[in-house]
């Protein structure tokens, strides 16, 4: 089915009909998304995103086979966390001083050395599953955020909780509902479990615990709204094998965090917020993404089109924005300052000149 307007992007052929130019190499292709016209400016790709050993393999047949694994197995930067939950307890840091202390060895690199697609976490208590974060799911889901709260009457939440001391300790169970993206498709409905919400020193340590849950009906069936494979990952959040896959965080998780963190803004409870473990992007990194997906394409010579062309992958966007995380800063490209930026809601979404 198709998307919703909101959503609605330029096509591989729009964005040829654009004044397109060409770029033949990595180094500086930052800089060159950000000096586009987005209204009248096209730029085609003539060089390779994604790590070449992720094309090599037996069992990649296209770059989208190579696309995949370099999300899955790509480069990812380590969080480093208090290792042990009394340690936490302890510690004043929040999460964005950690993703801010960590993301300064981006800087320290040349654009085309930069090849991380996301973050992870792995906490020594509790499930001792690893976390995985793309960063190119913050976008989309900020995205899908923004359209709740201008078309729809929102993301529902429910924070509601009974017992005090255990809020305080593991964190509440979160009863999320978030809007598709897609035409007359239902929403997301679901569980953010362990989400810090009263203010106290256990939050460090039960935001590292932060996962989805999925929401049955009466005869025990899940709820539509979450696919095949969200539905597989978030089964990985439930029992206590160490050898679990990690639990990859989804753009409906960050468009639940933040109806969240809005509902208990406006009750004057900053703690969701402070305890955020998603990299939001600004403004600016918003629209960086935007360009990748409205004005720019990639040469890919695996496809049997004429021109082959094509808009880019989830891992390349991932790996843009890390580029881009490294040239402009933390703080000016993967950090949310409302006073900055404005609202979430309020940034432009839309497709430059259509």
């Amino acid at each position: 089915m198709a998307d919703k307007s909101f959503f609605k992007e330029r096509s591989v052929a729009e964005i040829r009909n654009l004044g397109v130019s060409q770029v033949y190499r990595q180094r500086g292709l930052i800089d060159k998304i950000v000096g586009l016209d987005p209204a009248e400016e096209g730029l085609i790709v003539r060089a390779q995103i994604i790590p070449g050993k992720y094309s090599r393999s037996k069992y990649v047949e296209s770059s989208a086979d190579a696309s995949r694994a370099c999300l899955k197995y790509g480069d990812k930067m380590k969080l480093h966390y208090p290792v042990s939950k009394g340690d936490a307890n302890r510690s004043s840091v929040t999460p964005v001083q950690i993703r801010a202390e960590e993301f300064k060895e981006l800087e320290g690199m040349s654009e085309d050395e930069i090849n991380v697609v996301g973050i992870y976490s792995k906490p020594e208590f509790g499930d001792k599953t690893a976390r995985v974060f793309p960063f190119v799911n913050s976008p989309i889901g900020m995205r899908l955020f923004a359209y709740a709260e201008r078309m729809t009457a929102g993301v529902n939440v429910n924070t509601k909780y009974k017992d005090v001391a255990r809020a305080r300790t593991d964190g509440v169970e979160v009863l999320a509902s978030v809007p598709s993206r897609t035409k007359k498709h239902s929403r997301y409905n679901f569980k953010l479990l362990h989400v810090p919400i009263i203010r106290g020193p256990e939050n460090l340590a039960t935001v590292q615990m932060l996962r989805p849950s999925i929401v049955v009906d009466d005869n025990g069936e899940p709820e539509d709204g979450r696919t095949e494979h969200e539905r597989h990952q978030i089964q990985y959040g439930s029992g206590n094998n160490e050898d679990k896959k990690p639990i990859v965080y989804q753009p409906q998780d960050v468009a639940a965090y933040l109806g969240i963190v809005k509902e208990q803004w406006g009750e004057h409870n900053l703690t969701p917020m402070e305890m955020n473990p998603f990299p939001l992007f600004s403004r600016k990194g918003a629209d960086i993404d935007r360009r990748v997906r409205n004005n720019v394409l990639i040469f890919d010579p695996t496809l049997t089109s004429k021109h082959k062309l094509r808009k880019l992958h989830l891992a390349e966007r991932s790996i843009l924005l890390a580029r881009a995380i490294g040239k402009f800063g933390h703080d000016e490209i993967a950090y949310w300052e409302p006073g900055r930026d404005g609202k979430i809601k309020d940034y432009d979404w839309s497709v430059k000149g259509v």
